[in-house]
């Protein structure tokens, strides 16, 4: 579980410097942004195409037990659409090796190679529980301007084309006022967007229990389509399940 107060300091709080990095600019924690920089620079030679980059967020995990590395703005999070979250040992990636290894030669901890049963991968983070080096040094903006120069003619990378186009959600009709949190069994309205998760390819049981399982896959699916992150199966939530493509 990162905790990087040593290291950067308060989470949500931490000094931060802007920085653009695959065609974005995203704030980053100010002592560690030269590695995502040289990192940047590294990775833009294998010609991954970035569609989506993201870097801070004052959240918690998507397991949802402590502060998430990029409440320090110390991690990134690439293309989530191809490289999602897994809780069980499921490893799904599009990345070339060669660009996982543009980050950690430069001190990032890459999802992809966690021990355990839980898989990352688009997550690359300095935080040192999470297989990075904790790097703290002061920012250089020569590195920026290097960077620049190396993405120079670089066009942004569209997103990927959908598998499936979203549809009209259901009507939202559960019988508490607004959502589903905690522990929550025998529910028609679970069990049915259950269904639907594993119709875009979640691995979830359709059991109408809304336990620790159905939380983290409602967290994960919310990091990837850019919803708030709080693990609760609410109207925004359950919409998103079918109105937004399948990727």
């Amino acid at each position: 579980m990162p905790d990087l107060t040593e290291v950067y300091g308060e989470h949500c709080k931490v000094e931060q410097v802007l920085v653009r990095a695959f065609g974005f600019e995203r704030v980053f924690v100010r002592a560690g942004a030269n590695a995502l920089l040289r990192a940047a620079i590294d990775a833009y030679a294998v010609g991954y195409p970035v569609h989506s980059f993201g870097a801070f967020n004052c959240r918690m995990t998507t397991g949802g037990t402590s502060w998430s590395a990029h409440a320090w703005a110390a991690a990134v999070d690439i293309n989530p659409s191809q490289n999602p979250y897994s809780s069980k040992v499921v490893l799904r990636t599009d990345m070339p090796d060669a660009f996982v290894a543009a980050f950690t030669r430069h001190g990032f901890g890459w999802g992809g190679a966690w021990h355990g049963t839980i898989k990352d991968a688009m997550h690359f983070s300095l935080a040192p529980t999470e297989g990075g080096d904790g790097v703290h040094e002061p920012f250089d903006p020569h590195l920026q301007d290097a960077a620049d120069a190396a993405w120079r003619g670089h066009p942004l990378a569209p997103p990927p084309a959908p598998k499936e186009a979203g549809v009209t959600a259901p009507p939202w009709a559960h019988e508490h006022p607004g959502d589903v949190r905690s522990v929550h069994a025998g529910c028609q309205t679970v069990t049915t967007w259950q269904q639907r998760m594993q119709d875009r390819g979640w691995e979830i049981d359709a059991d109408g229990s809304y336990g620790a399982d159905s939380e983290q896959v409602c967290r994960a699916f919310q990091r990837e389509k850019g919803l708030h992150i709080d693990g609760v199966l609410g109207q925004d939530t359950w919409r998103a399940a079918w109105e937004t493509p399948i990727t």
